[in-house]
């Protein structure tokens, strides 16, 4: 233990001699453009691969490849007309424009059938949603935004009662950007903070509130109230975080982390550390880059101690549970994705693929039949085996043949026991407020890995053959 306490106060140490970097004096050569500066680091204006309607139904598969994204590059020189704007109307626009209200709003209708395979039985299935987001942007001066983002969840009632107001609306972001003399940028409020590279899996996300799905990897994060700081140092960035947990009620619960972005040519390099008192420390690598036409991405993390709690075998016929403060634990993705299109027609597509190595997840999995039983009346949790696989992989596939219709797969597995779903769909798009999806959905594994299982109970009947029709109607952004 007494090991254990030193490693962390040196990660703690580290941490805070990062934070204390920012104050260091800028010279005039390290001041940075300011006008792209102005609001750091932001995981809500990055563009996303894909779509989070495109993965399985919903809006159409188009949008990967509207003709604005493969368009011929504007030319490398052309005649400079000067213009009398200040730099106060290029940031902000006329003064109507300094407070913007928006959103978007889309209507699903879902209804389908489902076929258990291990007991042959069948049933339909119908799924409605209203997803829906508001949002509103000020900015009152060219060094100050405010920030507020709600998301709307459906549905009203549940199990006939209807719902309380916070459980149908939920604050995604509220957070202020300032700066000061142009060389320091402030973001301090609820904020998701954009770390990782990976798109199905992120391991290096060591601050959001919630992870990835790798079902939905479009679908936007939730992350912490935080207060963060950004240095522009000539390309490269310096950030830094004080970070307020949900739990916290004492000084000593706040989190520290740091990370610096380093740019390396055509590539983007991140080095990041993560310390809060009663938790495992962390540190994170990233790197971005390509290899020709091919984007290239990947993660690592290394934690000394978990917060989860292990099954372990108990040396007899059943199992029990532990943890380690005291272990290494490696978390690891590699990917990648290619896009293509052709100039004379609307066909184009985009691959994307990854692999991710889980440093706390298990070599067998056998024990996931045993869990139910008496494990998870204890000390466990059903998020401490969710995702208990030591390989995991997925890949999707987009595709768009005119610029109505389009078509994806998915697969997304567990390699360790051999086990996942595969998942393509269909979608023709009229119009940009109406979809029509066709999409089908396999599992595949033997009985008791991860994607046979139903959860929570755990019960192995989960092997399904669905098919689905979805309706998408309204679709807008304003």
């Amino acid at each position: 233990m007494e090991k254990a306490y030193k490693v962390r106060w040196v990660v703690m140490t580290a941490l805070l001699m990062l934070l204390m970097l920012p104050m260091l004096p800028l010279t005039a050569a390290d001041e940075p453009d300011w006008e792209d500066s102005l609001f750091g680091e932001t995981a809500n204006d990055s563009p996303s691969l894909v779509s989070d309607e495109e993965l399985f139904g919903g809006s159409s598969g188009s949008d990967l490849f509207e003709d604005d994204v493969f368009a011929d590059s504007p030319a490398l020189v052309s005649e400079v007309v000067e213009t009398e704007k200040n730099l106060q109307t290029s940031l902000l626009g006329n003064e109507a424009d300094k407070v913007r209200i928006g959103g978007s709003f889309n209507f699903e209708l879902t209804p389908g059938w489902k076929w258990l395979v291990d007991s042959d039985t069948d049933a339909g299935t119908l799924v409605m949603d209203l997803g829906s987001k508001l949002f509103v942007d000020a900015r009152p001066s060219t060094d100050t935004r405010i920030f507020a983002k709600a998301v709307i969840s459906y549905p009203f009632v549940e199990n006939g009662t209807s719902r309380t107001f916070s459980d149908i609306v939920s604050i995604r972001e509220l957070f202020s950007d300032f700066n000061i003399q142009d060389k320091a940028f402030f973001r301090v409020g609820k904020q998701t903070i954009n770390w990782g590279v990976g798109y199905f899996f992120s391991p290096a996300d060591l601050l959001n509130l919630s992870e990835i799905n790798p079902l939905d990897p479009d679908e936007e994060l939730e992350g912490p109230v935080s207060m963060r700081m950004n240095m522009p140092i000539g390309l490269d960035n310096l950030y830094t975080y004080v970070i307020v947990p949900e739990d916290a009620t004492d000084a000593t619960d706040l989190a520290l982390a740091g990370k610096y972005e380093k740019v390396l040519g055509a590539a983007e390099l991140g080095l990041g550390a993560y310390y809060r008192n009663g938790q495992s420390p962390a540190v994170m690598a990233t790197l971005s880059t390509s290899i020709g036409k091919v984007a290239v991405f990947g993660e690592a993390m290394l934690k000394y101690g978990s917060d989860k709690t292990f099954v372990v075998a108990d040396g007899g016929s059943g199992y029990t549970t532990t943890t380690y403060d005291d272990r290494l634990f490696f978390s690891g993705t590699i990917g990648g994705s290619y896009s293509w299109s052709d100039d004379e027609s609307d066909f184009g597509y985009t691959l994307i693929g990854q692999y991710y190595y889980n440093g706390e997840g298990y070599d067998n999995t056998d024990f996931y039949t045993s869990v139910p039983s008496y494990l998870l009346s204890g000390d466990l949790t059903v998020s401490d085996i969710m995702s208990p696989g030591r390989h995991y992989g997925a890949v999707l596939v987009s595709a768009t043949f005119t610029d109505t219709l389009s078509a994806n797969v998915m697969w997304y597995g567990n390699m360790s026991d051999f086990s996942g779903l595969v998942q393509p769909s269909l979608t023709w798009s009229p119009t940009d407020e109406v979809a029509v999806s066709l999409g089908l959905a396999c599992t595949y594994g033997k009985a008791g890995s991860e994607f046979t299982l139903a959860f929570p109970n755990f019960t192995s009947n989960n092997r399904y053959i669905a098919a689905t029709l979805g309706f998408t109607l309204g679709a807008s952004s304003f």
